[in-house]
């Protein structure tokens, strides 16, 4: 006969010890392994997400295109066919000029490639050439290397085929002090938009439409034959 005390002593019963057969513990191991591996790919894929930045794309140096152009400290609007040439510096625009009191028609050639510029701009009303220094430098439409990314969208529908047109917005200031921010297609890096900004009052405006690479005719960075006498 045990006393309640020792019965409370007695020693606990034992159980036969578990065993993991080899095949099903390494079954585990490799499972863990596993396990471990697609963890440490899902964190490197998560990173690469996060830490994608966009890449600067090279816009064509040689197109030609309609663009529209509203300048508010002139106080005009310009509707214009463009060739333009980034390599040579130079910019052929055919222009309807519409102010606040009257539309005029001109041709002007921008010529960058000289010291100092030149610009001929020829009346087509009158026939009458102005022949002017360029002040300015020649700015591209281009993304500068110094260039910050304002991300990507798209214009329309996304999602749809042939239904929206995918961008990309660059900012950052010219080498002339003004800011800027320009949207490119991301295919082909080809203009927009363009916003400039001289002051935080005034700035142009530019639109591109129709535009086909390449110059049709080189000889249109040739001066107005009026403009050469």
């Amino acid at each position: 006969y045990l006393s309640p005390a020792a019965s409370l002593c007695k020693a606990p019963p034992t159980f036969p010890p578990v065993v993991i057969p080899n095949q099903t513990h390494q079954s585990l191991l490799e499972t863990s392994s596993d396990m471990k591996t697609f963890l440490l790919f899902l964190v490197v894929a998560v990173a690469a997400v996060y830490s994608q930045v966009p890449e600067r794309c090279e816009a064509p140096l040689a197109w030609e295109a309609r663009v529209d152009v509203l300048d508010t400290i002139r106080g005009y609007f310009v509707r214009a066919k463009v060739s333009y040439d980034a390599r040579n510096m130079r910019v052929r625009r055919i222009e309807e000029v519409e102010s606040r009191e009257d539309k005029d028609y001109y041709d002007v050639l921008d010529l960058h490639n000289t010291s100092p510029g030149k610009e001929y701009r020829l009346n087509l009303k009158t026939k009458q050439c102005e022949e002017r220094m360029l002040n300015g430098s020649f700015r591209p439409f281009a993304i500068p290397q110094d260039a910050r990314s304002m991300g990507e969208f798209t214009i329309g529908t996304k999602g749809e085929p042939h239904e929206g047109l995918d961008c990309t917005m660059w900012g950052g200031r010219s080498s002339e002090g003004g800011e800027f921010v320009s949207v490119f297609t991301l295919d082909g890096c080809v203009p927009v938009n363009d916003f400039y900004f001289r002051s935080p009052t005034s700035h142009v405006t530019t639109y591109f439409y129709d535009v086909t690479l390449g110059i049709s005719n080189a000889s249109v960075f040739i001066p107005p034959h009026e403009c050469m006498h």
